[in-house]
Formats: structure tokens, sequence, C-alpha cells
């Protein structure tokens, strides 16, 4: 009787693990599959290039943007909202696709970036949204214009992380207050 009582105990407590387990997967591929932002650094950089190729609004928002940036983000200079200033980004960079990015490099900044990104951010927009880290990332990418396909060579940009994901940090008035790119 007690062994029954020891085994029953314990296909309770296994199945009970195994409920609590799924439940954490299901959470995990939530909050992977429905919030902006990536796990890596190199993900967001070849979805900003994917969303600037196709000129997709909202996969560039999901790229470069937390939730709060882009529920926030009003551009006070130009007085235009996130879709125009995309508009914008798409304009300068329109005719041309990227593709095969690889990362040759990955830089965590000093954690005082972090700050001056979160800063920035609210004096830019009003929003404030926390930044753990930025990074410098190496890469190469394959660049295609009117037909003509070329290597880039090395290039640098940045990345946030946010709430545990990383963003595409493209927003050119961060990066001036930032001093990383002018």
């Amino acid at each position: 009787m007690e062994k029954k009582k020891s085994k029953a105990g314990k296909i309770l407590v296994t199945l009970l693990i195994i409920l609590i387990l799924l439940a954490l997967a299901g959470a995990a591929a939530w909050w992977i599959m429905m919030t902006p932002g990536y796990i890596t650094r190199g993900q967001a950089v070849s979805n900003y290039y994917s969303a600037i190729s196709n000129e997709d609004k909202e996969l560039y928002k999901n790229a470069c943007y937390t939730k709060e940036w882009q529920e926030g983000y009003i551009n006070g200079e130009a007085k235009i909202g996130i879709d125009a200033a995309i508009d914008v980004s798409f304009e300068f960079q329109s005719g041309a696709s990227y593709g095969d990015v690889e990362v040759t490099a990955l830089e965590k900044l000093d954690k005082e970036y972090a700050g001056k990104l979160k800063e920035a951010v609210r004096s830019l927009y009003g929003v404030n949204i926390p930044v753990s880290a930025v990074s410098k990332v190496n890469f190469t990418i394959k660049t295609n214009f009117d037909g003509a396909k070329e290597n880039s060579g090395t290039l640098t940009r940045y990345t946030y992380q946010s709430g545990g994901k990383w963003y595409f940090l493209a927003d050119p008035e961060t990066l001036v207050l930032l001093d990383l790119e002018g």
C-alpha cells in the first residue's frame, strides 16, 4: 500500500513538473513571437536590412523600437509620427536590397551608453524605455542596387538591449546624442 502511494506521488510530481515546464516554454514562445525585438544582435541587424529591402514598416518598427517607443514616438522637431519617420528612411534607401548579413564582431559598450540612450529617448521623444546595454556590431552584407551586386566590406552599426531583447539602433537623433555617429 505504501509503495502504491509513493509511486503515485512520484507520478504526480513528474506530471506537475512537466506541466510547469510546458507553461514556461509556452510563455517564452509567446514572449519571443509577440513582442518586438530579437534574441540576438545579429538577428536585429538582419531584420533591419530585410525591412529596408522590402519597405516593411512593421518589421522596421519591430527591429528598431520597443513597444513603448513605438507607441510614444513623436518626433518633436519634425513633428511627425513613427510611420512618417520610417517613410523618410525608406526614401533614403529605396532601390537597394540587402541580404546575407554575416556578423563578424560584437562588442558591448560601457554601461554609460545604456544610460545615455535611455536619457536620449526620454529627452527626444518623452518615452521611458529600459536599456540594459548598447553594443557595436561589425558585419558584412551583400547589396543589390540597380542589378549591381556588391559585398559591403565590414560595416559597423549599433544595437541596444531592452527587456531582454535586441534592437537595431537606427534613430539618427539618438545616435548623434550618443556621439556614436554624426
